[in-house]
């Protein structure tokens, strides 16, 4: 009895994460299409991070690039803000680091 419980909550794991599986792909399917259209019309989108970015992890960011640790510049602002991979890299890529 206790076997075939523990069976049934196992396949039920499996086909819940195969679904969420199938969920995060199609967000980024779609998160990718939107991307397209928006750039394609030119629309500007308000920068949701914006308010995330103290000075202080600006001067941080900038240092680290300075000393040629640009990867760790764009973790850094990921692990702080939540940004995506892309997003930050092209946050520190125009980074005026002057």
């Amino acid at each position: 009895m206790e076997s075939g419980i523990i069976s049934l909550v196992l396949i039920l794991c499996i086909i819940l994460n195969s679904n969420i599986n199938k969920l995060q792909r199609n967000q980024e399917e779609i998160e990718l299409k939107l991307n397209s259209i928006i750039d394609y019309f030119g629309i500007d989108v308000p920068d949701k991070y914006k308010e995330k970015i103290s000075c202080e992890l600006k001067d941080e960011l900038i240092k680290l690039i300075k000393a040629d640790q640009k990867v760790k510049a764009i973790k850094k602002l990921r692990d702080v803000t939540g940004m995506g991979l892309k997003e930050a890299k092209e946050y520190v890529d125009n980074l005026d680091v002057n």
